[in-house]
C-alpha cells in the first residue's frame, strides 16, 4: 500500500528523534538568522521584517531539513530513495535572514553582488527592492519551503511502504 504525505509526515515525526532534530535545526537556523542580522547591521539586531515570517521560515526550514535527513536515512538503507532539499532548506534560510535585516543587509549583500558582477547602480536597486519588499520575500521563501516539503513527501510516499504503522523503503 502507498502511503500518503500525510502518513509519510506522521510517520516521520513520531519519532522522538526527528523531533529533536527539528528543534535542534530551528534553533540553530534562528541564531544563524540572528547572527547575520548582527553582522550586517554592524553588532545591532535590527530586524525590520514581522518575527511571525522570520519564525516561519525558520520551522519550514527545519522542517525540510529533518524530512532530507530522513530522506537520507532511508536511502542509505535500501538506496530506493533520493530526495534532497536538504541545500535547499540551508539556502532559503541564508537568503531569508539577508532580506529580514532590511538595508541593513547592504555589507553582505553588496558584496555578494558585487561579486557576481553587478554594478552600484543594479546593487543599490536590487537592495531597495529587498528592503521595500522583505514581507514579500519572506512569504516567498516560506511558500518555496512548503512546496519543497509537500513535493519530498510526495517522493517519499512513491519511494515507500507502510509497514506495521512505519515508513519502510520499497524493494
Amino acid at each position: 500500500m502507498k502511503p500518503g504525505r500525510f502518513l509519510v509526515f506522521k510517520s516521520i515525526f513520531s519519532s522522538p528523534f526527528s523531533l529533536v532534530l527539528l528543534a535542534t535545526a530551528s534553533i540553530a537556523y534562528y541564531y544563524f538568522i540572528m547572527y547575520i542580522i548582527r553582522i550586517s547591521g554592524s553588532g545591532l539586531a535590527l530586524v525590520t521584517a514581522p518575527i511571525y515570517l522570520i519564525y516561519l521560515t525558520v520551522v519550514t526550514s527545519g522542517l525540510l531539513l529533518t524530512i532530507s535527513i530522513y530522506s537520507l536515512h532511508l536511502s542509505l538503507k535500501s538506496m530506493a530513495s533520493e530526495v534532497s532539499e536538504g541545500a535547499a532548506s540551508v539556502v532559503t534560510v541564508f537568503i531569508g535572514s539577508l532580506v529580514s535585516s532590511c538595508g541593513c543587509s547592504a555589507p553582505i549583500l553588496g558584496t555578494i553582488l558585487y561579486g557576481i558582477g553587478f554594478d552600484s547602480v543594479g546593487v543599490s536597486g536590487i537592495l531597495s527592492f529587498v528592503g521595500s519588499n522583505q514581507y514579500l520575500l519572506l512569504g516567498i521563501i516560506s511558500l518555496a519551503n512548503l512546496l519543497l516539503i509537500y513535493y519530498s513527501l510526495g517522493k517519499l510516499s512513491g519511494e515507500c511502504k507502510l509497514k506495521n504503522g512505519r515508513i519502510v523503503p520499497r524493494k
